[in-house]
């Protein structure tokens, strides 16, 4: 039942990075506003080209990754509760919730910087909303990346 388990959060996790990896080559012109939104080696159409794109996505994507986080989230609970609270099951455990609690704490705040400020609006608001919303995504994409690693590592290490 775990090597099951462990299958179905490999599965999520692979979607959830195919999601934050696709998210990150669209805002590859941009990465630079992660570290400074104000950044001039950044043009102002590159910057609201790539801010009206994820903003005819943001509706679709998010609410995708709750579920897909959701799963697993209930998964890792699972898999817990099946190990007996193995050191294994717990530091799997650990990657994933520290990292998602990081990500869920700025989730809603930075997709409302992109979602509600029009891409033809102020400036340094599409800058400021796209430079958080870029630096969330790549986190997630460290997030499942990371956790994916773990529970492969989680995999070999379990009898």
């Amino acid at each position: 039942m775990t090597d099951l388990i462990l299958i179905l959060m490999a599965g999520l996790l692979g979607l959830g990075t195919g999601i934050f990896t696709v998210l990150s080559l669209i805002e590859k012109p941009v990465w630079r506003l992660m570290w400074a939104p104000r950044s001039s080696r950044v043009s102002d159409e590159e910057a609201r080209t790539v801010h009206a794109v994820l903003k005819r996505v943001i509706h679709l994507l998010p609410p995708t990754m709750m579920t897909a986080m959701g799963s697993v989230s209930a998964l890792m609970i699972i898999f817990l509760v099946l190990t007996g609270f193995s050191a294994v099951s717990l530091g799997l455990a650990a990657v994933f919730f520290v990292q998602l609690l990081l990500i869920v704490l700025r989730l809603f705040k930075d997709i409302r910087g992109v979602d509600e400020v029009p891409s033809d609006g102020e400036l340094p608001l599409v800058r400021d909303g796209l430079g958080a919303l870029t630096l969330l995504h790549h986190r997630g994409l460290l997030m499942t990346v990371s956790t994916l690693i773990a529970v492969w590592i989680a995999a070999a290490w379990l009898p």
